[in-house]
C-alpha cells in the first residue's frame, strides 16, 4: 500500500491539543452512553478533527479514504494479544488504520509488524496460532499452512518509532501486527477503506460464520455507490442489539469494564 513497501507511515504533528481532547471526549461519551468501545466518530465525521486526519492521510497516500469504524483501546502489561491481522480485510480489499496516541505524551515502539507476509496473494495468510514455540500461519481458502520458529519471527519483527501525541501512525492492517504492552497507553484507531480494482470488497473473503461483521459489512456495501448510505446503514445497525454485537465483536468486548474505567482517567 505504501510506496516504501513498509507496513506503516509516521505522520508527525498532525493534531493539536484541541483535536486530542475532542477524540478523548468522543471515546468517553460513546463508552458511557452506548456501552461499546467503538464508533465514537460515526456521528462526528464532519468535525474539524476527523477532517484534519483524513486530509493528512489522503495527502500522504494520494487516494480518497472512506471511514469504516474506530475503536478506543487501553493497553498495559495485563493486556495480551497475539500477532493478528484485522478482520475488515476479510471483507474489504484495501484499508489503512490511523493509530493515534491519546495518553501519555509519548510512547516508544507502540506496535510491531511481521515483515514479508501478506504482501502478495502467494504469501497471504489469515491467522496465526502458537504451537510448541513456533507460529503456524493459516490460509483459509486453500488450507495452506506455514510454520515459523520464534527466532524467525523475531528476525522479521518490524518495530515502530517513538510516537508522540499529535502524530498519526498509519498502518496497513493486512500485515500481521500486535500491540507492544510494555508501557501503559491510551489510543484510538480509525479505520479507513480505499477502493480496489473491483471496488471495496475483497476477492479473498472468508466465510461470514467465522466473523459476524463480515456478513454485516457485505450486506451494507454490495451494490452501493454512495458511501453515505453505508454510514447510514452502520448507524441503523448500531441501534439494534444484534448489530451492536456484530459490529463490536472484534474490539475486545470482554475488556469493556476496564476500558470504561481507564477512559475516564484521561
Amino acid at each position: 500500500m505504501f510506496d516504501s513497501g513498509a507496513p506503516y507511515r509516521h505522520l508527525k504533528g498532525v493534531l493539536d491539543d484541541e483535536d486530542l481532547d475532542f477524540l478523548k471526549r468522543g471515546c468517553r461519551e460513546v463508552l458511557e452512553r452506548e456501552r461499546v468501545p467503538c464508533y465514537s466518530l460515526i456521528d462526528r465525521l464532519q468535525s474539524k478533527t476527523v477532517n484534519r486526519i483524513k486530509v493528512a492521510l489522503e495527502a500522504d497516500l494520494g487516494e480518497e479514504l472512506f471511514y469504516l469504524n474506530d475503536f478506543y483501546i487501553y493497553t498495559d502489561s495485563t493486556f495480551r494479544t497475539q500477532w493478528h491481522m484485522d478482520t475488515e480485510l476479510f471483507t474489504f480489499d484495501r484499508a489503512v488504520n490511523a493509530w493515534i496516541l491519546l495518553h501519555p505524551e509519548e510512547v516508544e515502539d507502540p506496535l510491531g509488524f511481521i515483515d514479508g507476509l501478506n504482501g502478495s496473494p502467494e504469501s497471504f495468510f489469515h491467522s496465526v496460532a502458537s504451537e510448541k514455540e513456533a507460529f503456524v500461519f493459516s490460509e483459509y481458502h486453500r488450507g495452506r499452512r506455514m510454520t515459523c520458529t520464534a527466532s524467525e519471527i523475531e528476525a522479521r519483527h518490524v518495530h515502530t518509532p517513538l510516537i508522540r501525541k499529535g502524530d498519526i501512525l498509519a498502518l496497513d492492517p493486512s500485515h500481521f501486527h500486535k500491540t507492544n504492552v510494555s508501557s501503559p497507553k491510551h489510543a484510538i484507531s480509525i479505520k479507513f477503506l480505499l477502493k480496489g480494482e473491483r471496488g471495496f470488497l475483497s476477492p479473498r473473503q472468508v466465510r461470514p460464520a467465522l466473523w459476524p461483521e463480515v456478513k454485516t459489512f457485505n450486506s451494507l456495501v454490495k451494490g452501493t455507490t454512495d458511501w453515505s448510505q453505508v454510514i447510514a446503514g452502520l448507524r441503523s445497525a448500531l441501534k439494534t442489539e444484534e448489530g451492536r454485537k456484530s459490529l463490536s465483536s472484534g474490539f475486545y468486548p470482554e475488556q469493556f469494564g476496564l476500558y470504561l474505567e481507564r477512559v475516564r482517567s484521561i
